[in-house]
């Protein structure tokens, strides 16, 4: 987020952490990288609260199997700290794990009992489970069955990375859970992808806005993408910037064309997406795309209470009809939507 662009949206605040062994060894065996962590997390919850940001999630995502006790209260006690959920770790590319070397599935289920059993005696704060639905379907029931057997009705969907829109199967599986056992859940998701463009064309459909429409309540970025830092000047634009009137994402290479889709109502500049900077960039892009991402948002919820939701989606002009069919078929079985103030109480 950059301070220096102000804009009207509301925000739910998502601070990932990539851990893999050496570094989750380093934060608990030195105080010092310990300080380091701590100052960027402050860093972050200032600027959350610079926009207004209520609500922070802290999700730490391990590039590693089999954490140690230690290392996961180590998580626990960063979440009590900055986060208003504990929210068990996921594993990043968990279906490549399990492919690829000993991990199981069940070594997965341990480490999500080892969390949840580790949370008795921290303060008591509200509880997500995190889902990774990148795995084989025929675990989906038994994730959700350990977590609706301790209580969770919050939970967090990890997509790997991919678009919610093929993986369907497991988010139905996710959606029956709920409903077989009569929960009104909150649902956030992260690490989704936005689509690809199909070959031809300079725009692509916003697979991740319309994910919305399976029950996700909230979404979250991706965070397994390459984290690109310059500081010199790169004069290639190449943006990605949602268009919320047509549900897809503009590929911008020419300063021309962010003046044929720019809205009236952004608060980032033009100047802004036009930065030398790569890196000020694609900050100036995010925050472009959250703002835009966020005004739909409140638009939706006024459409799903006027219960008119299906035609508003069908008719924008990048909402390709497989994808509103697939929406439309996982909708049917939706948990009613509630509140994430709920779950903080």
């Amino acid at each position: 987020m950059r301070e220096d662009i102000e804009i009207r949206a509301e925000f739910l605040g998502e601070i990932y952490k990539t851990f893999d062994k050496e570094r989750i060894k380093l934060l608990i065996g030195d105080e010092e990288k310990q300080v380091k962590i701590n100052y960027n997390m402050n860093n972050l919850v200032k600027k959350a609260q610079h926009f207004s940001v209520e609500i922070m999630m802290f999700i730490p995502g391990l590039a590693y199997s089999n954490p140690s006790e230690n290392e996961l209260t180590f998580i626990i006690a960063t979440q009590k700290q900055y986060s208003d959920f504990y929210i068990v770790p996921t594993v990043e590319r968990l279906n490549k794990l399990m492919k690829s070397s000993n991990f199981t599935i069940q070594d997965y289920i341990t480490l999500i009992k080892n969390y949840l059993n580790l949370l008795e005696g921290y303060p008591k704060k509200a509880v997500m489970g995190m889902v990774p639905i990148n795995i084989p379907y025929q675990y989906i029931g038994e994730l959700m069955g350990i977590y609706i057997d301790r209580g969770i009705e919050s939970f967090c969907i990890d997509v790997g990375g991919r678009t919610a829109l093929s993986l369907t199967q497991q988010i139905i599986e996710v959606q029956r859970s709920l409903t077989k056992n009569k929960i009104d859940a909150f649902i956030h998701a992260t690490n989704i992808n936005i689509g690809r463009a199909k070959k031809g064309s300079n725009t692509i459909t916003a697979k991740d806005v319309l994910s919305l429409g399976l029950g996700f309540d909230s979404i979250g970025d991706n965070h397994l993408r390459p984290y690109i830092r310059d500081t010199i000047k790169n004069p290639v634009i190449n943006l990605r910037l949602f268009d919320k009137d047509a549900y897809g994402y503009h590929k911008i290479q020419e300063a021309r064309e962010i003046e044929e889709i720019y809205p009236v109502d952004s608060g980032v500049k033009p100047e802004y997406l036009l930065d030398d900077s790569l890196y000020r960039r694609r900050k100036a892009q995010a925050m472009f795309n959250y703002e835009q991402i966020s005004m739909e948002t409140e638009r939706l919820r006024k459409v799903i209470g006027e219960g008119a939701v299906a035609s508003y989606v069908r008719n924008k002009r990048y909402v390709d009809m497989d994808s509103f069919k697939a929406i439309t078929k996982v909708k049917e079985g939706v948990s009613k939507v509630r509140s994430l103030e709920e779950f903080l109480r």
